[in-house]
């Protein structure tokens, strides 16, 4: 019975200190890293700054350039005269990301997204989110 209690004990002790706590810090780097994040913010040709007519320029590019340019300056001056600041937006990201997801559920969200078909599923919905918005325009 001693050797039993003893056996308990030590298996007990050392479940307890097998245990960590997850870090949700640690597993939003993985996230963003699997995401490829910083690539996609390198791909604004290192800009720290990203001008707001430039985003709309490449996202409306397939309109003929009058209507690119009167819906350009249909925007408010505020938001044009506003550069996006890629810093504040990963700041932004991560806060957001961070309050709605548990330590434990970004660590699945990077596992999964770390993996070649998450990878793959991240493109696709990438892909799709482009195609339904190029449909409606």
């Amino acid at each position: 019975m001693g050797k039993l209690l003893l056996f308990l004990s030590i298996f007990l002790a050392c479940a307890c200190t097998s245990t960590h706590k997850i870090d949700s810090n640690v597993q939003f780097k993985r996230l963003y890293a699997a995401l490829k994040i910083e690539e996609i913010l390198s791909s604004f040709e290192g800009e720290m700054n990203i001008s707001p007519e430039k985003i709309l320029s490449g996202v409306l590019r397939d309109l003929p350039e009058s209507q690119k340019r009167a819906f350009i300056e249909s925007m408010p001056s505020k938001v044009m005269a506003d550069p996006i600041n890629v810093n504040a937006a990963k700041i932004i990201f991560k806060s957001k990301l961070t309050s709605l997801l548990t330590a434990q559920e970004l660590k699945i969200a990077a596992d999964f997204y770390s993996s070649s078909i998450g990878l793959k599923a991240h493109r696709a919905i990438i892909d799709a989110e482009i195609a339904v918005s190029e449909s409606l325009n």
